[in-house]
């Protein structure tokens, strides 16, 4: 590689850092949610924007995630592949699913999100949520999610986040729920949190497969609301495997599960129809529990190198580059989101990119990534205004597995 001047990132590393909330079972939310809009609506960002990168789900890093799936009732009963037997929603009023484990602006989340189907006006009903299995209900957070409109200003509403235990292996819970059922309502918090580490309200109520557990129309604008399974006896791989099993808000990645495999048939095939994202469905594609391919760019990357000696909860997100649901490709760092669409000229699967390569994004005016793998560990990016260059620039940040 010729001499260039790589762009250091410490200290917006420390931003990132103080930023996240803490990762645990009982710190469930972010000081602050900010839901950004779907991409195609919102001007364009440029890679040195302070704001919000555009993605369409709030930006929560880790804070919420569950820090491994462990049991906390020394009672529970060992299942590690539970049925679940019940639909948890109606899924005529579903637009689609982006299933686990999805890309949320530079970092990834052990979830799987569903966009509420709206009317030309943006509005949407609000979806039942019901209990997939007979399980125990665990706890509840009441907290203020602040949200970015299309038009900039911000939005603070009150949603709900609901646990579940299903055996000592395998939890389940839904984020972003609007308005909840008895016996919910009334053993929730009566107060959205504005802090929500430790504003979970513990709980210890019983549920059968069908129960109804409250309503939701999801996050503003995006109208999306998530579902999550952990699973603690299935551990997902990742390319540097030490930094996922010590950061404590990455532990949730190696935990996730797809949500589908729990259900038969037909409703495991019901909800596989509806896999996509903002640019539509696509048929084949289901859950990608372990994002990162080694010796490609695909998956995520840090910051800063892994350093097993510190003590560290919170990961210092750098860059992701991953396949989405309906087909494009996202390449998201510090601020700036690319989004590449599947028949667009510059559009390559990361998990093929092995070298080089410069993704353009969609909107206009031109906006683009260029990457350049320097090693298994190490990975080049520099975001910028216009076409692609023929080279990666002399100015670039440097991430790490």
């Amino acid at each position: 590689m010729a001499a260039r001047t790589v762009l250091f990132t410490s200290v917006l590393s420390a931003v990132i850092a103080g930023s996240c909330g803490a990762a645990s079972d009982q710190a469930v939310q972010p000081e602050a949610v900010v839901e950004a809009p779907e991409p195609t609506t919102q001007p364009s960002l440029t890679s040195t924007s302070t704001a919000p990168p555009v993605d369409p789900a709030p930006i929560d890093p880790g804070g919420n995630d569950g820090a491994s799936g462990d049991a906390n009732d020394p009672s529970c009963i060992s299942d590690p592949s539970p049925v679940f037997t019940h639909a948890y929603t109606d899924l005529e009023q579903i637009d689609f699913i982006s299933p686990t484990i999805v890309t949320s602006s530079n970092w990834l989340k052990n979830r799987q999100y569903h966009k509420v189907v709206t009317d030309a006006d943006n509005n949407a009903p609000l979806v039942p949520v019901y209990a997939p299995a007979d399980a125990t209900a665990t706890g509840i957070t009441h907290y203020l999610g602040r949200m970015q409109l299309w038009d900039g200003t911000m939005l603070e509403l009150a949603q709900f986040d609901v646990r579940f235990e299903v055996s000592c292996e395998v939890r389940f819970w839904f984020d972003h729920i609007s308005e909840l059922a008895e016996p919910f309502t009334s053993l929730a918090s009566t107060d959205p949190a504005l802090d929500t580490r430790d504003a979970e309200v513990p709980i210890d109520a019983a549920v059968e497969a069908g129960d109804l557990i409250g309503y939701t129309s999801g996050t503003e604008p995006a109208h999306t609301w998530d579902f999550i399974v952990v699973n603690r006896s299935v551990t997902n791989q990742f390319a540097n495997q030490e930094r996922y099993e010590q950061v404590s808000e990455l532990v949730s990645l190696l935990h996730a599960d797809c949500p589908f495999d729990y259900f038969e048939e037909p409703l495991r095939s019901q909800y596989r129809s509806l896999i996509g994202s903002w640019q539509g469905r696509t048929p084949g594609f289901d859950c990608n529990l372990e994002p990162d391919v080694p010796g490609t760019i695909a998956g995520a990357w840090f910051l800063t190198p892994f350093d097993p000696s510190l003590d560290v909860n919170r990961p210092d997100w750098g860059l992701v580059a991953n396949l989405a649901a309906d087909g494009s490709v996202d390449v998201n760092g510090p601020g700036a989101t690319i989004r590449t669409l599947a028949d667009a000229p510059t559009f390559a699967d990361p998990t093929t990119v092995t070298t080089e390569h410069c993704f353009e994004d969609f909107n206009r005016p031109a906006r683009h990534v260029y990457v350049e793998l320097i090693s298994d560990s190490e990975l080049a990016a520099a975001f910028g205004d216009g076409a692609c260059p023929a080279e990666l620039p002399n100015t670039y940040e440097i991430f790490y597995r």
